[in-house]
């Protein structure tokens, strides 16, 4: 069965909760295929069977075999198996096996109408002071991080709408909104949660293949709900950590006119990262820091003051 619904456009699942998710889908569409054949098998004898012409007049007593009363129960033990065996111990596993977070990358996504926002806690692991009222989205502040919190001093906020993340490592993803309910979707890590105002929600996964994929809402969330997507984009081990270094010196220079070479070349790696080549996005991610770090050289010798910085990656 899975075979054929990915015939009919289901995605791979590249996470390692996708097969047991993917498991419960098919048996799913299995028992929708059973009761689509069955009951339109059913209305097509009742369209004969009962056809006026074999029937001129109405009986009142009807049909007297309990055919659809078996068939019924028939269906209705088919969905508690389904409930019981296979959906229950998937949803207790997600819901109450949530790893251990000091073993895990645990990253904050913020839906704000239309665009993801992604805020890591940098390295020391702690995530920096939020606050709706530090929200200046001309600053490109979108999640209101207080920037003179101590903790916030390293923290990463990269482009609007990319998530960055290691391969065969658990995530935990807490998803929160700034405005309206939406609805992050990874469909490839058959991941899916509501994002509702006013509290952050945990959901995880492991991704198991390097890779770019979409990041969607699945949420009717405004006029504009089709523009709300990202990218998740998963590295290797390595290439992740250097990946992140990257982006906290770029971020600390803030001034492109110094960090256009490196930024040039993060686009390349997720250029490499959509084509799957993990390897060459590795090595090249490790040319982007080099040039980071040349810039971060050259701007303190230069005295120069901030700018603005955030380019595509």
């Amino acid at each position: 069965m899975l075979g054929i619904l990915r015939n009919f456009g289901l995605t791979e699942g590249y996470s390692a909760q996708s097969a047991a998710m993917d498991s419960v889908l098919s048996w799913v569409h299995v028992l929708m295929l059973i009761l689509f054949i069955g009951w339109g098998g059913f209305f097509l004898y009742t369209l004969f069977r009962f056809r006026e012409k074999k029937n001129p007049n109405a009986d009142p007593v009807g049909v007297t075999n309990h055919y659809s009363t078996y068939s019924e129960a028939a269906v209705a033990i088919f969905e508690i198996a389904l409930l019981v065996i296979f959906s229950f111990p998937i949803w207790i596993n997600r819901v109450e096996g949530i790893p251990d977070r000091n073993e895990t990358e645990v990253v904050r996504v913020i839906g704000q109408q239309f665009k993801w926002n992604i805020h890591y806690p940098g390295e020391d692991g702690i995530f920096g002071r939020t606050d709706a009222n530090l929200i200046d989205d001309q600053a490109l502040n979108f999640i209101g991080l207080d920037k003179e919190s101590e903790a916030a001093k390293d923290d990463i906020v990269p482009a609007q709408g990319h998530l960055h993340l290691p391969v065969n490592k658990n995530i935990i993803l807490d998803i929160s909104t700034r405005d309206v309910i939406h609805s992050f979707a990874i469909p490839v890590m058959r991941v899916k949660q509501d994002a509702i105002p006013g509290i952050r929600i945990p959901t995880w996964f492991k991704p198991i293949k390097i890779g770019s994929w979409e990041i969607a809402c699945a949420q009717l969330c405004g006029n504009s709900h089709y523009e709300m997507k990202g990218y998740v984009h998963v590295h290797t081990q390595k290439g992740y950590s250097t990946y992140m270094k990257t982006l906290a010196i770029v971020q600390e220079i803030d001034d492109y006119d110094y960090t256009f070479e490196a930024e040039n070349i993060l686009k390349g790696v997720l250029d490499l990262l959509k084509e799957g080549d993990g390897a060459e996005a590795e090595n090249l991610v490790l040319v982007a820091l080099a040039k980071a770090q040349e810039a971060k050289i050259e701007k303190s010798n230069a005295g120069d003051e901030d700018d603005d910085w955030g380019e595509d990656w």
